[in-house]
C-alpha cells in the first residue's frame, strides 16, 4: 500500500462527526429550490438548488443565472460546497463558476445569518445569507478594497421557494 493510500485509509477510519448539532445545522435555512431575484430591479435572474449532501454534513449549491447586470442575457453557472469545519469551528465554502473563478470562503453564523468572507489581502469579499421572512432568503455580496474597513454592496438577491 502506498503512503497516500495509507493516509486516505486513516482518514476514512476516523470517528465520524455528528452533523446533527446546531453548528452543523446553522445553514440549513438555505436548503431548497429557489427562484433568485435581484432586489434592486425586481428581475428574476437565476435559479438555485441548495441541497443537503454527505449525510447531512455539507450543503451543495447549483446556481444558474440567465440574466446579468443591466438585464443582459447570460449563461453563468456556479457550484459550491459549504460545511462546518469542526476542527477549527468555522464554516467553509468552496465556490467555482463558469468564468473560471474559484473562491474559498470562511466564516460563521451571526444572529441567524451566515457570514462568509474571502480574504485576498486588501481586497475582501463578504457574502451574507440570511432568512428574510415568508420562507425567503436574502443574499448580499459586498467588497472591501481597504482590508475590511469599509464595504460596498455588489449585489443583493432574494431567494424565493420555486
Amino acid at each position: 500500500m502506498t503512503l497516500i493510500a495509507l493516509a486516505l485509509a486513516a482518514l476514512v477510519q476516523t470517528t465520524p462527526v455528528d452533523c446533527t448539532d446546531a453548528d452543523h445545522r446553522a445553514f440549513d435555512f438555505w436548503i431548497g429550490d429557489w427562484t433568485v431575484t435581484a432586489v434592486a430591479s425586481g428581475t428574476v435572474v437565476a435559479d438555485s438548488r441548495i441541497e443537503s449532501v454527505a449525510g447531512g454534513c455539507a450543503i451543495q449549491e447549483t446556481y444558474h443565472q440567465t440574466v446579468g447586470p443591466g438585464g443582459t442575457p447570460t449563461d453563468y453557472r456556479g457550484h459550491s460546497y459549504s460545511a462546518f469545519d469542526a476542527t477549527d469551528g468555522v464554516w467553509r465554502q468552496f465556490y467555482v463558476d463558469s468564468n473560471g473563478s474559484v473562491s474559498a470562503f470562511a466564516g460563521e453564523a451571526v444572529d441567524g445569518a451566515m457570514v462568509l468572507i474571502v480574504d485576498r489581502g486588501e481586497v475582501r469579499q463578504r457574502m451574507t445569507v440570511a432568512p428574510a421572512g415568508n420562507g425567503a432568503v436574502r443574499q448580499t455580496g459586498e467588497v472591501s478594497r481597504d482590508g475590511g474597513r469599509t464595504w460596498s454592496t455588489g449585489y443583493e438577491f432574494l431567494y424565493r421557494p420555486r
